[in-house]
């Protein structure tokens, strides 16, 4: 009855898988390759476009792989260093950025993590100094910043910290520390 229960779960959960995510097909063309090129953001192979993907390689070490289909970016792509540790983690929909994107610096700590809808940054875009502390969080709606936008130092005071609405600046932009010297 159990294995009965679980054949059911699993098929009404494939169900919810956006279908619509299309893979390409397994070609694999180095980005040095003279065949290939980008013409005004459309990937082309042998006077077509191409669909499969681009690698960027240093010998036999893969450190990139975009795919592309119909000769636009689709899916995700992602790049490692000469170590094998990732690099990043990009989203893309026929040639837009969309989705999270996430950087990693090589001591495997995030170093950014932005969020892309249609090609313009959406919702909270933030960045990290290679200790792991946070150097800026800011907000944007439809590509332009709006809300409160907040960048930090690495020992994480304030530096900057403001609010945008309306595509105006409110609060304080930057903060500086000032010493009194007095005379005696």
């Amino acid at each position: 009855m159990k294995n009965i229960f679980f054949i059911l779960f699993l098929a009404a959960c494939s169900s919810s898988v956006d279908k619509s995510v299309q893979l390409p097909p397994n070609i694999f063309v180095v980005n040095t390759d003279v065949h290939l090129k980008n013409v005004n953001g459309c990937w082309w192979w042998k006077q077509k476009k191409f669909n499969g993907y681009v690698l960027e390689k240093n010998n036999t070490i893969v450190l990139a792989k975009l795919p592309v289909i119909n000769g636009k970016e689709n899916g995700v792509a992602y790049g490692w260093y000469m170590n094998g540790k990732k690099r990043y983690q990009r989203g893309y929909r026929n040639g837009n950025r969309e989705g999270a994107h996430m950087e990693w610096y090589e001591n495997e700590k995030i170093a950014s993590l932005y969020f892309f809808h249609d090609d313009k940054f959406e919702g909270e875009q933030r960045t990290y100094y290679q200790s792991g502390h946070l150097w800026q969080s800011l907000n944007y709606i439809d590509g332009y910043e709006e809300g409160k936008q907040i960048s930090k130092n690495d020992d994480g005071r304030v530096v900057n910290n403001f609010t945008i609405k309306n595509g105006k600046l409110y609060g304080v932009v930057g903060r500086f520390d000032c010493m009194s010297v007095s005379k005696n």
